[in-house]
């Protein structure tokens, strides 16, 4: 009373239309069309790539190099001259000197916050800050005395309500004398 039993794992008809279902019929050919949109891409850019590298090299071989050379010999060695000898007058401030001046003017109520040198007006701008205006005033004559500056005077101040101290905030002008006139 045995009974054979029959089992079929493998199918017999692999290619039968059953086994291609539509979704992946779509889903192979868009896979194809991405693979030609892809190509067709690479093969323009590729197109647009030579071009340039034909133009860049025609460019190249153009003799126009007479004509950059005539206005960098022309225009530029001014503005290049103007360049040096402002380099060349900041290198030559006897910074040495000038830095002694202002620390022999030195007071304890102020502090010094920035001083900008101009080598054209031959002065120099201080900017600071002192516990009183009287500090400022006495700075300025102690500022006076010293040989390589004249001219002191207070351009602006101004008292800080902000602050607990109540400093004064100053600028101040100077002739410095230490240029020769050009």
């Amino acid at each position: 009373m045995s009974q054979k039993l029959h089992l079929d794992f493998i199918d017999v008809h692999p290619f039968a239309p059953s086994r291609f279902s539509f979704i992946g019929i779509v889903v192979l050919g868009l896979g194809i069309a991405l693979i030609f949109f892809t190509l067709q891409q690479y093969q323009s850019i590729s197109d647009k790539h030579h071009e340039v590298l034909l133009k860049l090299k025609q460019f190249n071989n153009q003799p126009k190099k007479e004509t950059i050379t005539r206005n960098v010999r022309e225009e530029i060695p001014m503005e290049i001259k103007t360049q040096i000898k402002a380099s060349v007058a900041d290198l030559t401030i006897p910074w040495n000197e000038f830095l002694n001046a202002i620390e022999g003017a030195d007071l304890k109520d102020v502090a010094l916050l920035s001083l900008e040198p101009s080598i054209k007006k031959q002065q120099v701008i201080l900017a600071g800050e002192a516990k009183n205006l009287h500090s400022v005033m006495q700075f300025i004559r102690r500022l006076e005395a010293q040989p390589i500056l004249s001219q002191v005077y207070l351009q602006k101040h101004q008292l800080d309500e902000d602050n607990v101290s109540k400093p004064v905030r100053f600028t101040l002008v100077a002739r410095l004398h230490m240029f020769k006139a050009n």
